[in-house]
């Protein structure tokens, strides 16, 4: 069975659906050779009716549009991206067999052909030469799914920079998600090579940042607590999810400069993200975590009334 893609050419405004395993992009194509481009992934659920429900759908493309504005691209069309998530979600959703619940949908944006591309050879074989979108499915896998509950032990990486270095190095593009993820692969290798599940980056100056592919939450007390984006690490979207269903609840939230022993003496620490949702940390560098099962499954619910 073949794959839904959408693919969104903005100069001519258009959405084509086609399939993940035909040949789409041309190597000529800046996301393939310079990680030019941004990207999200969206947590979708599909109820016994067969409504899917977007999480966190604003949140996600709000973030979309400032990553674009850091890298300079133009202004992702909403309405030309919305149109690919939901095309690929009823694409998704025609095949379902019952069984599937939820899955994820990733959209992006490259900033196009390279220079020294021929932009009117390019054109004849109807490729754009200016900056295209796409969207396609994710499935989650039985690991993912099996981490909400089960934890993983992390292991802290120096992320090779200064705390809030952000600030002074805008060109760094530290907050933008982009494409460019080779370090973030290669901190999730180590750590594994290292006997861990996942990376946890801390600053050159103590300070601890966020995960490969998630954001970190601890518990202290009353309150839930998550490093300042300004450090230098990516505002995220689940985060926030879990932020806002916390305040709801009578809790206090904080964003705050937090070091190793703050997370190793936390009551029970997490790491969030739009796929795995929450994932209790059940040990960082071998010092055991307070594991908090309630706690969790609360977050799982914030996460998902986003």
């Amino acid at each position: 069975m073949q794959t839904a893609l959408a693919l969104i050419d903005i100069d001519a405004g258009t959405v084509t659906a086609t399939h993940l395993e035909s040949a789409q992009f041309p190597v000529e194509d800046l996301a393939i050779h310079r990680g030019e481009g941004i990207f999200e992934t969206v947590l979708v659920t599909v109820d016994a009716t067969g409504a899917a429900l977007v999480h966190s759908r604003e949140t996600h493309f709000t973030r979309f549009e400032q990553s674009a504005a850091m890298l300079d691209l133009p202004e992702p069309p909403r309405e030309l991206f919305e149109e690919a998530v939901a095309a690929v979600i009823a694409a998704v959703i025609g095949t379902f067999d019952g069984n599937v619940t939820e899955f994820a949908v990733r959209y992006a944006m490259s900033r196009g052909l390279d220079s020294h591309a021929d932009p009117a050879a390019h054109r004849t074989v109807g490729i754009p030469h200016g900056p295209r979108g796409w969207a396609f499915p994710i499935g989650l896998s039985d690991d993912q799914r099996a981490q909400r509950t089960r934890g993983v032990r992390v292991v802290t990486l120096n992320r090779g920079y200064d705390a809030y270095v952000g600030e002074s190095a805008p060109w760094l593009l530290i907050g933008a998600k982009t494409l460019s993820y080779a370090v973030n692969q290669s901190a999730a290798r180590h750590a594994v090579a290292q006997g861990a599940d996942e990376a946890l980056f801390v600053s050159n100056d103590g300070i601890v940042l966020e995960g490969p592919t998630s954001n970190l939450v601890i518990q202290r007390g009353d309150t839930l607590l998550t490093p300042d984006p300004r450090a230098g690490l990516l505002h995220g979207t689940t985060q926030r999810a879990v932020f806002a269903g916390a305040a709801a609840s009578g809790l206090t939230v904080e964003y705050a400069d937090l070091t190793i022993d703050d997370v190793v003496e936390a009551d029970a620490a997490w790491l969030v993200s739009s796929v795995r949702t929450a994932v209790p940390v059940l040990e960082v560098d071998g010092k055991a975590l307070p594991h908090a099962p309630a706690s969790t499954s609360r977050l799982h619910e914030w996460i998902r009334a986003a």
